[in-house]
């Protein structure tokens, strides 16, 4: 197994590549399901908000935590079994 340090940056662009490839299908599936109708590109929509919003969030969510344990880290009041000064 990876050491944390190596998976993040492996994790990163492996991720970002992947949504790439996802994205360029999406632009072809949403034009397929436009010359359609309107019904079935809403469909699309709907089907391509979870294919591709799931994976964008496997890259937001890891990064919005880490900057939350940054802003904690800052704070005055120990965690836990520590006196206030």
């Amino acid at each position: 197994m990876l050491p944390p340090r190596l998976l993040r940056s492996v994790y990163l662009p492996t991720m970002l590549i992947a949504l790439l490839l996802l994205g360029g299908v999406a632009v072809s599936v949403i034009h397929e399901g436009l010359l359609a109708g309107r019904a079935e590109a809403w469909m699309v929509l709907w089907v391509l908000g979870f294919v591709l919003g799931l994976p964008a969030l496997l890259l937001v969510l890891p990064a919005l935590n880490t900057l939350i344990d940054l802003a904690r880290s800052r704070d005055n009041v120990p965690c836990a079994g520590g006196k206030i000064p």
